[in-house]
Order: C-alpha cells, then sequence, then structure tokens
C-alpha cells in the first residue's frame, strides 16, 4: 500500500539522483561562465560568443567524461524503482 511516507521517500531519491546527475555539468557550466566573465570584465571584450562557445564545449566534453557515472547512477536509480514498484504489488 502506498503511503505518505514511501511517496516521499521515492521523491526524495528521484531528487537526489537527478542532483548528482546533472551536477557535474552544471558546476561546470557555471565555473567557465565564471571565468570568461571575469575575462570579460578586464579586457572589456562584450562578444557574446565568447561567453558561449567556451561554456558549450566545455560543458559537452564533461558530459562524454562522466557518461559511465551519469549511466551508473541513472540505471541504479532505475533499479531501485523496479524494487520499490515489486514491494507495492505484494
Amino acid at each position: 500500500m502506498l503511503s505518505l511516507e514511501w511517496v516521499n521517500e521515492v521523491g526524495r531519491d528521484m531528487l537526489y539522483t537527478a542532483f548528482l546527475v546533472s551536477m557535474p555539468a552544471l558546476l561546470v557550466s557555471f565555473i567557465v561562465g565564471l571565468i570568461v566573465s571575469i575575462f570579460q570584465t578586464i579586457t572589456s571584450i562584450q562578444d557574446q560568443t565568447l561567453s558561449f562557445v567556451p561554456r558549450v564545449l566545455l560543458t559537452g566534453l564533461t558530459v562524454v567524461l562522466t557518461l559511465t557515472f551519469t549511466l551508473s547512477l541513472a540505471s541504479a536509480f532505475v533499479v531501485r524503482m523496479f524494487l520499490r514498484a515489486s514491494e507495492v504489488m505484494r
């Protein structure tokens, strides 16, 4: 039977997994954006592509490099959800 505690536990697990999966790409994007913004402020260059291109390239590289970590987290989450679903069916 579904209870509020069970729903909270599943929601917490889902949000924590989403946080861990997205954190490497978001962190790299934030750091690169901050570095480029400081560089633009120091040099007074206000070109939009200077901010966009390095962020996209390094974020994409981070996604590729952390793909095995991300897939292992996501697959472990799916296994946990199937196990919890089988508990509900009993």
